[in-house]
């Protein structure tokens, strides 16, 4: 933790105090606007895709085989191979969202970065921050460091849609796919079964 002007602040108390002291208690919130407005596409792209990408696979004959198969099966299965997804391809969609999320929300985590950054006698509002950064360095520079934020987001959000389907199999919540029917699910039962989930999930 370092001030501004470089000198170490020596711990979190200290930085908070320091913060405080010099530029006001409102500066522990700089840059909560950029965060605040870019929670909401965050989170809707991040559900969306993942849903855009399960829905469509499991209306692919592929997927509806795998539906059928885990009926057959029905309680010998355990938790990981009741996935409707299965293990990887759970995975691999949810990087995917979470790579899509990022990528759509990126600039205004820069913008929030730049607005912490900034010292009390020149400080910018979020739009003149953004304006002063394109003018500075191109479009590009809103993804200055894209990279490295997809390489930590990547695994993070592929492991929290694994966890997230799993316990919800284990605490058997939102059964799209009863495994204990006694019938047979045709073709337009299980279209009818996966668009319930897609509204209920």
């Amino acid at each position: 933790m370092v001030a501004p002007g470089g000198e170490a602040l020596g711990g979190l108390i200290r930085a908070f105090r320091h913060m405080i002291q010099t530029e006001g208690f409102f500066s522990l919130y700089e840059g909560l606007l950029p965060s605040i407005i870019s929670m909401a596409p965050s989170g809707a792209v991040f559900y969306g895709v993942y849903h855009i990408l399960k829905s469509a696979y499991l209306h692919s004959p592929e997927g509806r085989k795998r539906i059928q198969d885990m009926q057959q099966g029905g309680q010998e299965l355990n938790a990981f191979e009741q996935l409707e997804l299965g293990p990887v391809r759970t995975l691999l969609y949810g990087a995917i969202a979470g790579a899509c999320s990022e990528a759509v929300t990126y600039p205004f985590e820069v913008v929030r970065r730049h607005l912490q950054m900034q010292v009390r006698a020149m400080k910018l509002s979020a739009l003149a921050t953004c304006v002063k950064i394109v003018e500075q360095g191109g479009i590009l520079a809103l993804y200055a460091g894209l990279i490295l934020s997809l390489l930590q987001v990547l695994p993070s959000a592929a492991i929290s849609y694994l966890v997230h389907e799993f316990t919800k199999i284990v605490l058997q919540v939102e059964s799209a796919y009863p495994l204990d029917l006694k019938h047979d699910m045709g073709l337009i039962e299980a279209d009818s079964v996966y668009m319930q989930y897609k509204y209920i999930s």
